[in-house]
């Protein structure tokens, strides 16, 4: 059975990647697999931080209407 990767692990490994590619030497396929990998990484990446961003502004909503709320009631 497979573990689902934490974004954490997903963020180490794209960091991996990317010092891998920067050092160079490698050949043309290995080169191309590490930039395909790493690009399904940071769209993973990016995606989920996306989804963070929501949640938290969902978050600041819920509690700029219950402060507006407690100020009515005041």
């Amino acid at each position: 059975m497979m573990t689902e990767q934490t974004y954490s692990d997903a963020l180490r490994r794209l960091e991996s990647i990317v010092a891998e590619l920067e050092r160079g030497g490698m050949d043309l396929e290995t080169t191309l697999t590490r930039f395909e990998e790493g690009s399904a990484l940071l769209e993973r990446c990016q995606g989920e931080l996306k989804e963070a961003e929501g949640r938290l502004e969902k978050l600041r909503l819920q509690d700029a209407e219950a402060m507006i709320e407690e100020a009515k009631q005041e």
